[in-house]
Order: structure tokens, then sequence, then C-alpha cells
């Protein structure tokens, strides 16, 4: 009975795990590529692009910031304005 147990669990994991594939793979994210490679190598390459990506974008954003510099004040208090407001907010419930 134990064996039967263990099978129907493995089974609905799979079905869990294909489910979430099926769901990052629509959003444009390829777990396992080859029909079978290893998710570590796929979170790895991802990992990379991911990494590769946030660096340009902290790139882009620090240029914008040097051009602009009273924006991007602006924008950094009423960000900090706004979390100070949440936290407040938060703290007296």
């Amino acid at each position: 009975m134990a064996d039967k147990d263990l099978e129907n669990q493995i089974a609905a994991l799979r079905k869990q795990l294909s489910t979430i594939s099926k769901s990052l793979s629509e959003q444009g994210y390829e777990l396992f590529e080859n029909g079978g490679s290893s998710t570590y190598e796929a979170v790895k390459k991802n990992s990379r692009k991911a990494a590769r990506f946030v660096g340009e974008e902290a790139h882009m954003v620090t240029e914008k910031a040097r051009e602009n510099p009273m924006t991007a004040v602006a924008i950094v208090s009423a960000v900090a304005g706004i979390g100070l407001l949440a936290g407040l907010s938060a703290y007296r419930r």
C-alpha cells in the first residue's frame, strides 16, 4: 500500500512540475532544454542571462542619473517617501 501511495505522489509531482514548466515556458523561461537536460544547467544558464540583464539595466539607470541628477534625486525621494508611508501604515495596524 505504501508503494502505491508513493507512486501516486510521484505522479502528482510530475504533473505539477509539468504544469510549472509549461507556465514558465509560456512566459519565456526554459527549464528543460533538449527534452530533459539538467535543471541545474538550465538554472545556471538563465541566472547568467538575468545577471547580465540586471547589470545592463543598472548601467543604463546610472547613466540616466548622471545625465539628470535632479530627476534622480526626485525619484529616489518619492520612492523613499512612499516606503516611509507604507511602513507607517503597516506599523499602525
